[in-house]
């Protein structure tokens, strides 16, 4: 997703809406409350088992927007 359809997205809701990140693994359903958004430089990876990954630069070549979370 991309920061425009992110604002597109939200731009449809009332501005006092609560927002909470949900993770489903399996059976079990986590929630986290949003702590903070930066935009931070690096280079985007691939991990050996295909999984996404980050490698934190400030002269790489992506710019990625970071949403830290903590559990609810």
């Amino acid at each position: 997703m991309t920061v425009k359809e992110l604002r597109e997205r939200l731009a449809k809701l009332d501005d006092k809406t609560d927002i909470v990140v949900y993770w489903e693994e399996g059976s079990e359903h986590h929630y986290f409350s949003i702590d903070d958004v930066s935009l931070t430089r690096g280079t985007p990876r691939r991990h050996a088992d295909g999984k996404p990954g980050f490698t934190f630069d400030s002269k790489g070549p992506a710019a990625w927007l970071f949403i830290s979370v903590s559990p609810e």
